[in-house]
């Protein structure tokens, strides 16, 4: 099997096609086209560099990992009415 274009697809979030590309090539059912795309996942996730965490969190300034509770809410849209 073409390793390098069902790790192209992979790469690229084209798991329909490597599906495709991978029971065309081995002639093998569904169940076990899934099987080998998972070991290829796999593979490929154990070859990438693994990226480290920022030292500051999202949530210490507000970001996208910061979560407004109902009283927060309450207060922000009283003084939304108030303006």
């Amino acid at each position: 099997m073409a390793s390098q274009n069902l790790d192209e697809l992979i790469r690229a979030g084209c798991n329909i096609q490597a599906l495709a590309l991978i029971r065309e090539q081995l002639g093998c059912s569904l169940t076990e086209a899934v099987d080998v795309l998972n070991e290829h996942h796999v593979r490929l996730k154990a070859e990438q560099p693994i990226e480290q965490p920022s030292q500051r969190s999202s949530a210490d300034d507000g970001g996208p990992g910061h979560h407004m509770g109902h009283e927060d809410q309450a207060v922000n849209q009283g003084r939304a009415a108030d303006s």
